[in-house]
């Protein structure tokens, strides 16, 4: 799917600058990433924790659409949208971790420890770099 579909379909709505909402979802952003690196991840748990990072990312990506007008209600959508904000955004990374993601959440694949540790840095490096050149 593309932008434009993305529009089409009503994925991505025009809506206010909602400084509040920005506000709660960073706040919500970095509650869970101190949970996970807070936490006790091993081979059991990894994939939680996995799926949890990725949801402190996609709140970060959602407070970057609010600050610019949009609110978007697909995963995919959010790539889309975000390759038109973000000039060097990695949209292949972002999208390999919504696979994953996704493949926990509706699927019950789990990940090898080995590689969940490695996409959870992946994760809070991107959402440490959008926030710093475009949220703080």
């Amino acid at each position: 799917m593309d932008l434009k579909e993305c529009f089409r379909k009503e994925f991505i709505k025009k809506t206010k600058i909602n400084l509040p909402l920005i506000k709660s979802l960073i706040e919500m952003a970095n509650i869970k990433e101190i949970a996970v690196k807070s936490a006790n991840i091993d081979k059991v748990n990894i994939s939680a924790y996995v799926s949890l990072s990725y949801d402190s990312l996609r709140e970060i990506l959602e407070a970057l659409c609010i600050s610019k007008g949009y609110k978007v209600l697909s995963h995919l959508c959010i790539g889309e949208l975000l390759k038109s904000i973000i000039e060097d955004f990695d949209f292949n990374q972002f999208d390999r971790l919504r696979y994953i993601r996704n493949g926990i959440n509706y699927y019950g694949e789990k990940v090898d420890f080995e590689q969940g540790k490695e996409i959870i840095n992946k994760i809070f490096s991107m959402k440490k770099k959008i926030f710093e050149k475009y949220l703080k």
